[in-house]
């Protein structure tokens, strides 16, 4: 077991160019001015490597990286080690991430490198792990497909799955629901936000749809709804657990589920129980989005 890295981390790495806030969005031909500017590491994988980097958690992510400029600056942000990058011909992927006053956002995504993310490209470079995340699915175009075969595969090592697959593009469709319900049976983490458990179960409640996938996801596994400024919502074996959020004067919420997943996992990875680990979670990522530069650590709970 010493062997196996903690972590893998597998998802969209690109760059955030985050701009806010914006009051309201500019009309056609027209230009507006924002006080805030900021270029940094972003996509769900992205900031789970950087928050777990933060808290030491030994984490490897792997994921492909254009040979342009912004991939050469986002090559430089993580630590040595931290990340296996594999060189792509296409152009760096880069998020433009619009704050609103409030906590809201807005995304405009260029593909780019992400669209070059492959099983195939990037399964050499994995290394043995104890347990996998796969992040942002429907960012990764060319991963997606293959995510019945690296299920079965990282089952198959006796890696443990964790899953976190943000917002698809088309919303929630029948096929979507199909596709990501034929992914929970390998999962023993399923780690989303109040608005995707609802939309992809249907259910009018967090507290319904956390039970609908509770009964989805492998047997002793854990389902955790986000509820951001309310905190988290979890069950595993038929208990529920709730812990609140802190109240915290909010800078910049981006990134905020990604920073609440890396906590969690390696609070689990270090041996911590559901209850501590949630806490954990909550006060790490309550931390990030309150302070700039954004801070992970340490924390009290």
């Amino acid at each position: 077991m010493s062997s196996l890295v903690p972590l893998v981390i597998l998802g969209n790495v690109n760059v955030d160019l985050v701009l806010g806030p914006l009051v309201t969005w500019p009309a056609e031909g027209t230009e507006v001015l924002v006080p805030h500017l900021e270029w940094r590491v972003g996509g769900n994988a992205g900031n789970t490597a950087l928050a777990c980097a933060a808290l030491g958690t030994g984490a490897v992510t792997v994921s492909t990286v254009g040979a342009d400029l912004p991939g050469q600056w986002l090559r430089q942000q993580l630590p040595e080690g931290a990340v296996r990058w594999q060189p792509t011909a296409a152009p760096t992927s880069v998020t433009a991430a619009f704050t609103h006053p409030g906590s809201e956002r807005s995304f405009v995504t260029y593909l780019g490198h992400l669209g070059e993310l492959s099983w195939d490209t990037v399964r050499p470079l994995l290394p043995p792990a104890r347990l996998a995340l796969l992040a942002g699915a429907f960012l990764t175009p060319a991963l997606r497909p293959d995510y019945p075969r690296i299920l079965r595969e990282l089952r198959a090592a006796g890696t443990h799955c964790a899953l976190d697959f943000g917002w698809p593009e088309t919303g929630f469709t029948g096929d979507v629901r199909r596709e990501v319900g034929s992914w929970l049976p390998d999962m023993t983490y399923l780690l989303i936000n109040e608005l995707e458990a609802l939309h992809l179960t249907g259910q009018p409640t967090p507290e319904l749809a956390l039970q609908d996938l509770s009964g989805q996801i492998r047997p002793g596994g854990v389902v955790a709804v986000k509820l951001g400024a309310q905190g988290v919502l979890a069950a595993q074996l038929g208990e529920t657990h709730r812990v609140a959020a802190p109240s915290v004067e909010v800078i910049d919420t981006v990134g905020a589920g990604d920073t609440w997943n890396a906590a969690f996992l390696h609070a689990l990875l270090q041996g911590a129980p559901l209850p501590l680990a949630l806490r954990q979670a909550v006060a790490v990522a309550s931390l990030a989005i309150s302070t700039s530069p954004r801070r992970f650590g340490p924390i009290e709970v």
